[in-house]
């Protein structure tokens, strides 16, 4: 299943906006972008399995909480991963 992956400029550092992932679950999608780009490995997991807490994802503009990584996904739906960051 062929799913669009939106990603926010912190995780891409320049790079690649979009990508085109298979799976059939958010975590199987996860996978193979770490798989692609292994950078975001650290940038997405706090922990094996568990997201930082400043990450977000969503599938076709619906929050996965608390399913998350194993939240279903089908052929042409769309995941968004938002980061969530502060400063000044």
């Amino acid at each position: 299943m062929s799913v669009k992956v939106h990603l926010h400029p912190y995780l891409t550092e320049g790079g690649e906006a979009q990508v085109e992932l298979e799976g059939k679950t958010v975590g199987e999608c996860i996978k193979g972008l770490v798989a692609r780009f292994p950078a975001m490995q650290t940038k997405l997991f706090a922990k094996p399995d568990k997201l930082h807490g400043y990450i977000e994802i969503l599938v076709n503009a619906q929050p996965t909480v608390p399913k998350e990584l194993a939240y279903p996904v089908s052929d042409g739906d769309e995941i968004t991963i938002l980061v969530f960051l502060s400063g000044g």
